[in-house]
């Protein structure tokens, strides 16, 4: 009878840590096996240093979508804010050749007022965040195509292109902005009221309302915070492309959700939290390095990435529930 008890004890606890560490064992699989089937190609520092290179807009983005989500929304309109802020603040530097500073600057602000756009309609309009911010992707992709008239814009300054192009110790600029915005996220969501407040609000509204909590405030932060993750990875990608369009971060939106979801896997049982996004972002990021360097057909890639979000999105639910 001890045994037995001993056995499914230990079988709870197994299940317990996939459960709790799955996005993470992931991970580690997945360095593993590209390590040995591409040992002379895959861990390398040139190609480290790609993915996380690769993995720095995505993860920009996926903490703005971290935030909102903690309040149990979602921001879809965020890869068509990168866009939007891409091209005016490229236009910006080309056509009216103010300084990159000045071009930087307006194309933050530009995000965080789409940001709080999304804000009013969500947390004081109270539409559904799904349906207002599908409609506001919309609008910033229409508001990208008129800034740009509908061209790609190119020949950026040097002192712009070198935030996404330039290394500083052999290590891009792209990732000490990703560090640096990892660890104001990570303070600000366990070290500060207004963390607590947005995961607060997330887990009950109705107790946080009670309790004093200025829940419209609450969410229009989250989604000014946003539009501005949104912006700072809009600015990274034109660097980084040297260029801008319309269609810029059109894939970035998802990339983060799916990011959000494989972290909410990871340490923490179906909350999101920073840590485990970064995390979905390199699983990501690893999953498609390695299929590319393996010769990989893209569209196999598209699948397998597929897969791999409808897994995270299952066990987030799963961990949801085992909580409730």
């Amino acid at each position: 009878m001890e045994s037995i008890k001993v056995q499914v004890l230990v079988g709870d606890r197994i299940r317990l840590f996939f459960r709790r560490y799955a996005t993470v064992v992931g991970l580690v699989l997945l360095i593993i096996l590209f390590g040995i089937l591409t040992p002379k190609s895959f861990l390398t520092f040139l190609n480290l240093r790609i993915v996380f290179e690769a993995a720095s807009v995505g993860f920009v983005i996926g903490v703005g979508q971290t935030v909102v989500f903690c309040l149990n929304d979602f921001d879809m309109s965020q890869g068509s804010t990168a866009s939007m802020v891409g091209i005016i603040s490229s236009t910006l530097l080309v056509h009216q050749h103010v300084p990159v500073f000045v071009a930087v600057i307006l194309g933050l602000l530009a995000g965080a007022l789409g940001g709080a756009f999304n804000g009013l309609l969500v947390a004081y309009g109270n539409l559904s965040a799904f349906i207002a911010t599908m409609g506001t992707l919309t609008v910033y992709k229409g508001v990208a195509y008129l800034w740009g008239n509908g061209y790609t814009v190119y020949g950026m300054p040097k002192g712009f292109t070198a935030i996404g192009q330039k290394h500083i110790l052999n290590i891009p600029i792209s990732v000490y902005i990703m560090i640096g915005v990892f660890i104001l996220a990570l303070f600000v969501l366990e070290r500060t009221t207004l963390g607590r407040r947005w995961y607060a609000v997330g887990g009950n509204y109705d107790a946080a309302y009670l309790s004093g909590v200025r829940v419209r405030r609450i969410r229009f932060l989250a989604f000014v915070v946003a539009g501005t993750c949104s912006a700072i990875a809009g600015i990274m990608l034109a660097a980084r492309l040297g260029s801008a369009t319309p269609l810029l971060g059109d894939p970035q939106t998802l990339n983060a959700v799916a990011a959000v979801f494989l972290g909410m896997t990871a340490f923490r049982e179906g909350r999101p939290h920073i840590l485990g996004t970064l995390t979905g972002v390199l699983l990501l990021n690893v999953l498609l390095n390695g299929l590319a360097i393996m010769g990989v057909n893209a569209n196999y890639q598209q699948l397998m990435t597929g897969g791999v979000i409808i897994g995270a999105v299952a066990l987030a639910g799963l961990s949801k529930k085992q909580r409730a």
